[in-house]
C-alpha cells in the first residue's frame, strides 16, 4: 500500500507540473500549437484566444486531479477509485495521441506522451495489484 500511495504523490505532482505547464507556461501551444499562435491570441485573434483559453481550462482540471491525487494518497487503501480515474485518464490520452498522430500532428510530443501515459498505467495497475 505504501507503493501506491507514492505513485498517488509522484502523478499527483506531474498532474501538478501539467497544471503550470498549460495554464502559466503554455508549453503545450509551444511545443505543438501553430507557430505564432501566442502572438496572434496576445493581439487579440479570437480563434488564438480560444486556443489559449481551452488550455488553461485544461490546465485547471490538471490542478483538480494532481490536488486530488495528492489528497487521496493520505489514504491510498480508500482512494483505488481515484486511481482508475486517472488510469481511465491516461487510456484517454493514449487515444488522443494516436488520434493526433493520424492527423499529421509533428510526432515528437505526441510519442513521447504516448511512452508517459504507458509507464503511468502500468506502474499505476503494479501498485493496485499490491494494494
Amino acid at each position: 500500500m505504501i507503493g501506491l500511495g507514492w505513485w498517488m504523490r509522484v502523478v499527483g505532482g506531474l498532474y501538478l507540473f501539467l497544471f503550470l505547464a498549460a495554464t502559466f507556461l503554455r508549453l503545450p501551444i509551444r511545443e505543438e500549437g501553430p507557430k505564432g499562435l501566442l502572438t496572434q491570441a496576445s493581439a487579440g485573434d479570437p480563434t488564438a484566444r480560444f486556443v489559449v483559453d481551452t488550455w488553461v481550462m485544461l490546465g485547471l482540471y490538471f490542478c483538480v486531479i494532481g490536488i486530488a491525487l495528492l489528497i487521496a494518497s493520505l489514504m491510498p487503501v480508500r482512494a483505488q477509485a481515484v486511481v482508475w480515474t486517472v488510469l481511465g485518464f491516461e487510456v484517454a490520452g493514449i487515444l488522443m495521441d494516436v488520434y493526433k498522430l493520424k492527423r499529421g500532428y509533428r510526432r515528437r510530443a505526441p510519442v513521447v506522451w504516448l511512452v508517459i501515459h504507458t509507464v503511468i498505467i502500468g506502474t499505476g495497475l503494479y501498485f493496485l495489484g499490491g494494494a
